[in-house]
């Protein structure tokens, strides 16, 4: 298992880099003030979960202002951001990704998938908690990632300064902040930490 984890966590990071790198060919990067990490699941499937970077322009926040309910909102509210997706890990398509999970104790086929959802249901509840641990496993990737990319110096090589990676779920408001608050420098993330009132890790 930790043969494939450590595969998919590397060439990730490449993906990952050279996703980044494409950001600074199309944006200035002053610009630039955050990253993100919006996590998924391919069809609401825990075996598939996945990244989506992206990333938000200070001029983008200018726009948004107007319909946002204030500055910060449209600063550090998802739904606010240019959501221009740059790349993904994990998903559906990664078969680096399905190769670790064949590997985890948490792996489960197709087979029991179908006929957990369609007639049994205490096989449901244990894929159920197999998959969520399955995804607990891949955040944890995701939150070293990130941070590797700030501690190696990669953020700052290619913007001039180090900018956070905001690691979410698609609805904002029911991402843990620890995701974020474990990844980044704490003054690297002190206005998100600001407006997203930080300190409740819940």
């Amino acid at each position: 298992m930790e043969k494939e984890r450590k595969k998919f966590t590397e060439k990730s990071y490449e993906k990952l880099k050279n996703a980044i790198q494409e950001i600074v060919n199309e944006e200035d990067k002053k610009d630039v003030y955050a990253l993100s990490f919006c996590y998924t699941c391919d069809d609401e499937d825990l075996r598939f979960p996945k990244i989506t970077l992206s990333y938000n322009t200070l001029s983008n926040v200018k726009e948004e202002s107007y319909n946002a309910a204030s500055k910060e909102d449209a600063k550090w509210n998802f739904d606010y951001w240019l959501q221009t997706e740059m790349e993904t890990i994990g998903g559906k398509k990664d078969k680096l990704l399905k190769q670790w999970f064949a590997k985890t104790p948490h792996f489960y086929t197709d087979e029991e998938n179908d006929r957990a959802i369609e007639e049994d249901e205490d096989l449901y509840d244990k894929l159920l908690k197999k998959g969520d641990r399955f995804c607990k496993e891949f955040i944890k990737e995701a939150i070293a990632l990130a941070k590797q990319l700030l501690d190696e110096g990669e953020i700052e090589r290619i913007f001039g300064r180090n900018i956070p990676i905001i690691i979410h779920q698609q609805d904002f408001e029911e991402t843990p902040i620890i995701w974020t608050k474990k990844a980044n420098p704490t003054k690297l993330i002190k206005e998100f930490l600001e407006y997203w009132d930080g300190d409740d890790d819940e």
